[in-house]
């Protein structure tokens, strides 16, 4: 058994899950401001915005607020666990000695603003990805020292 300190290393959400959220909403309020500003008005079009910013984008913050909840990874001495999924919650432990691979991915956006996702591969050739993780790093650098550590 491997020691990884007295505290287990666990990362939550990512600020940026919600970036896809506001970027539909910037998209959509300038496509607002566009119609409006036309001469003559186009009225269908600046209807169709603010229907999607008054109905969809709350939706869309609202559903990458309920996945920031749930999303979560942590390592402790012997396992990782790995909680995500809205509106269908996932919960997954793995042993340490069942993963050969955690590399950490990131979208453009990501690269430039922080968190990550996370990607797991079992021995078995399973394989999770955790989206958005605000520490991937630091999960993916703790699992790959116990692999380290445990090797033979």
């Amino acid at each position: 058994m491997n020691q990884l300190g007295p505290s287990p290393v666990r990362s939550g959400a990512h600020w940026t899950i919600y970036l896809p959220s506001l970027v539909v909403a910037a998209a959509w309020g300038l496509a607002y401001f566009w119609a409006v500003s036309r001469v003559p008005p186009l009225p269908a079009i600046a209807a169709i915005a603010l229907v999607i910013e008054v109905a969809v984008v709350p939706l869309l913050l609202l559903h990458a607020f309920l996945r920031a909840r749930v999303l979560a990874a942590e390592v402790t001495s012997d396992e990782v666990r790995l909680r995500w999924g809205f509106p269908f919650r996932r919960n997954v432990a793995l042993p340490l000695s069942d993963i050969t691979l955690a590399q950490v991915r990131r979208s453009v956006a990501q690269r430039k603003l922080g968190g990550g996702a996370l990607a797991l591969v079992t021995r078995e050739g399973r394989r999770h990805l955790l989206a958005d993780l605000a520490a991937a790093d630091a999960v993916a650098a703790a699992i790959n020292d116990a692999i380290r550590k445990n090797a033979p």
